[in-house]
């Protein structure tokens, strides 16, 4: 009796261990610019705002980009890629909330244009997974 409860006690902890699969792989890069739109799923008027737009939006606009944070320029500021072109946004360790991000991960990112033409940037509120 006591080895039928034993057994039923460990039962229940072993299936963690065979549950455990995937994790991260190191070193990779983006995808090319002409492959990211392969898969994406959803209807255009729910899309997020492509890079070439922003730069003609109106200083104070929102907008949500999805993409890949490239390489980081200095303090809060980064370059940012999607298969449109590139863009600096200006991201605090706030909006990270405690996650770290690659250049192979897919973000999306949200916040406020500034400038205009070439100097656009994005100030950026929010960074989540898409």
């Amino acid at each position: 009796m006591n080895k039928i409860a034993w057994v039923a006690m460990m039962l229940p902890l072993s299936f963690g261990a065979y549950a455990e699969t995937g994790g991260f792989e190191a070193g990779k890069t983006p995808p090319p610019q002409h492959k990211e739109d392969a898969g994406y799923k959803g209807s255009e008027d729910t899309a997020e705002t492509p890079v070439k737009l922003i730069k003609d939006f109106r200083p104070g606009g929102y907008a949500t980009l999805e993409g890949y944070i490239v390489k980081r320029i200095e303090d809060d500021t980064y370059q940012f890629r999607d298969s449109t072109g590139t863009v600096y946004i200006d991201a605090s360790p706030a909006t990270f909330k405690g996650k770290t991000y690659s250049a192979e991960d897919k973000v999306r990112v949200s916040g406020k244009v500034h400038g205009k033409g070439q100097a656009t940037y994005l100030k950026v509120t929010r960074i989540d997974e898409p």
